[in-house]
């Protein structure tokens, strides 16, 4: 049986999305993603049922996905709200959640998520490694909180969320918090390792 992920993004992020879908079509992991599916009015009734036949959602956020939080296009509204109402779905499903970021920093806030990849798909190593996520999910596998050796949790006292965290951090690397926003420093570093 193939699993479905749930892919929320902004389809100006063209290159990151594609990398995506052939990762996904590789490991045989269906990726609904709502410009290439037949969605009938009213339009959140299909985001829902698609939302409840997913094993995870993957936020893409890339490079024009980012560019949009800093204009003032009523798109990015339109898409914002997508993204929360998308994010809402999920938590409600209790599915795993990731963001997923393409080597960009976040810098809009996600309300729910538990699993936090920032390097994004530019080099094999990296397609590889969301390959074998896509293979676990497929097999059924998920990945709650905490897993392994990859649970972080938010230092801000007005957030707190804790996560997995799937990169590998340098000694004094700092990331943005995706619910907060607020700057999370790794003063040792963070050793992510397969398990």
């Amino acid at each position: 049986m193939a699993y479905q992920v749930f892919v929320s993004h902004t389809k100006d992020d063209v290159e990151f999305c594609n990398m995506f879908d052939v990762a996904c079509a590789r490991v045989g992991v269906k990726a609904f993603r709502s410009e290439f599916e037949t969605i009938e009015i009213p339009q959140w009734k299909t985001i829902k049922e698609a939302m409840e036949n997913s094993i995870a959602m993957f936020l893409l956020v890339g490079k024009q996905l980012v560019a949009h939080q800093a204009s003032p296009s009523p798109n990015w509204k339109y898409t914002q709200n997508w993204i929360a109402y998308e994010t809402g779905l999920a938590c409600q499903a209790g599915i795993d959640v990731w963001v997923f970021c393409d080597n960009v920093e976040i810098n809009f806030p996600v309300p729910y998520f538990n699993n936090y990849e920032v390097w994004g798909v530019s080099t094999k190593k990296q397609v590889e490694f969301l390959k074998g996520i896509l293979n676990r999910y497929n097999s059924g596998q998920t990945f709650p909180v905490p897993t392994w050796d990859r649970n972080t949790k938010c230092p801000h006292e007005n957030c707190r969320i804790e996560f997995n965290l799937h990169s590998t951090l340098a000694p004094g690397k700092v990331i943005k918090c995706p619910q907060c926003l607020g700057d999370m420093i790794y003063k040792k570093g963070f050793l992510y390792s397969e398990s």
